[in-house]
């Protein structure tokens, strides 16, 4: 037997008749160690400006670098197909990642560095692999990341990094590890003892991230049956009242938390207006869009059965275009949730709004972990034509931060918006972020909406 530096600390002997034999039981123990893709935008990234000077065509990891709090994961036996981390994950638990620490020591900016906890392998075990974001889940785990055997030493570190693919030779070289390993494949560090390394670029994050098929939609999204008042049947919005203070700053006086007044909510007059939905109908054009094309160019999707445009912004696929060789404009729309979608279409339409113009989906190597999962959607502006009323959800100052809504009627149509998602059941309404209400960083821009993942 070893101790934990690895020498035998015992042997097993048999009688006199029988050859002696030396039982080494190792206690292995690996620590995975994740470094978050650094931004590189404003010549935040030098191999970045190396390669393409101040070309912004290639830019993907903007405003928000890469971080994975609370991102679940499982460490599995690769071969069994058993979890092995987290320790006791009989009901389908899963760990999670904590917060990081912030390093620029790889020529390459400032990454966000997140260390897992040194993981017991079994003595049974030869391979492991890790199953991260929604693939960490029990009903998915398709795609084993990293699946790679665990050499017989006391303790292993594996260094991750997350990577651009266009950058990975760079990132090899400026940090003198030698080729580039394949994708998907850990490899020893050169000039370290027992140390690993391999790259998380954007073709493996498409990998590992899960694609929503039509019988997913059907499950999370099933068929229903949407109403709203008639047109025209709603009693007007009275004047803005008076302010006061809140936790989450000021509200007019009588609001509610979602800083909708009374007066602002309408008042139904007529029998409402209903539309069934099949929503793996009603997505598919959606899902549909983009097939091949790497293209970085705006674009619409018609909602017809709802009357509604969506309208995706110029560059709103870049983070999963730029980040990989081979991902299109469909795979990253496949990878964002039903749940999304339907949550801003419901309340879209309930409120006769006709344009929603998104500008990021699934993104897989900028900000948290809520894009990276598909499970949030980012509103930068929203029309209702029939009354004229075209608003661009974007603060003034850093005095608006949660601050009420503007009490315009653009700024109240937004704030019924927000109420109305904060209503649906399959939005995680704490994670509902604006410019104004539940500001945090870096929602000056736009309305980030979060769906629930399961």
């Amino acid at each position: 037997m070893t101790n934990s530096s690895g020498a035998p600390i015992g042997t097993v002997t048999a009688d006199a008749n029988q050859p002696t034999q030396d039982a080494h039981c190792l206690t292995r123990k690996v620590t995975f160690v994740f470094y978050c893709a650094p931004r590189d935008d404003n010549n935040l990234n030098p191999m970045y400006t190396a390669v393409y000077g101040h070309d912004a065509t290639h830019l993907g990891v903007t405003d928000s670098a890469s971080y994975l709090n609370g991102l679940p994961f499982v460490v599995v036996d690769a071969d069994a197909r058993k979890v092995i981390y987290p320790y006791v994950s009989t009901h389908g638990q899963t760990a999670k990642f904590l917060a990081p620490v912030t390093s620029s020591g790889l020529h390459d900016g400032l990454r966000n560095v997140h260390t897992l906890p040194p993981i017991n392998i079994p003595n049974d075990v030869t391979r492991i692999a890790l199953h991260i974001a929604n693939d960490a889940f029990e009903l998915h785990r398709s795609f084993q990341l990293f699946p790679w055997t665990v050499p017989d030493v006391a303790h292993i570190k594996v260094h991750i990094y997350e990577i651009r693919a266009d950058l990975q030779d760079k990132f090899s070289t400026e940090n003198s590890l030698g080729s580039t390993p394949a994708e998907n494949e850990i490899v020893a560090k050169p000039g370290a003892t027992n140390e690993y390394f391999g790259y998380l670029n954007g073709d493996l994050w498409l990998k590992l991230s899960h694609e929503f098929t039509n019988d997913e939609i059907t499950r999370l999204c099933p068929p229903e049956t949407l109403s709203r008042p008639t047109l025209g049947s709603s009693a007007p919005s009275g004047s803005a009242p008076p302010q006061s203070a809140t936790a989450g700053g000021t509200i007019p006086q009588g609001a509610d938390q979602n800083g909708v007044t009374p007066q602002n909510v309408a008042q139904s007059v007529a029998a409402p207006q209903s539309v069934a939905i099949d929503w793996a109908t009603t997505l598919q054009p959606i899902y549909s869009a983009g097939v091949d094309s790497r293209s970085m160019d705006a674009f619409s999707v018609q909602i017809s059965q709802l009357g509604i445009t969506l309208k995706f912004a110029a560059r709103a696929v870049a983070n999963a275009i730029n980040t990989s060789a081979n991902t299109t404009v469909q795979q990253a729309l496949q990878r964002t949730s039903p749940r999304a979608f339907a949550a801003i279409l419901k309340a879209a339409w309930r409120l006769n709004i006709n344009t929603v113009d998104l500008s990021s989906s699934w993104r897989p190597m900028l900000g948290s972990r809520l894009h990276k999962m598909g499970v949030g959607l980012d509103v930068t502006e929203i029309v209702d034509s029939a009354e004229s009323l075209d608003f661009k959800i974007h603060n003034h100052s850093h005095a608006e931060r949660k601050a009420p809504f503007p009490t315009s009627a653009g700024g109240q149509k937004l704030a019924r918006l927000y109420q109305e998602l904060r209503g649906d059941n399959e939005v995680d309404a704490p994670y509902v972020y604006t410019p104004w209400l539940n500001w945090v960083e870096p929602h000056d821009t736009h309305m980030h909406i979060t769906v629930k993942y399961e």
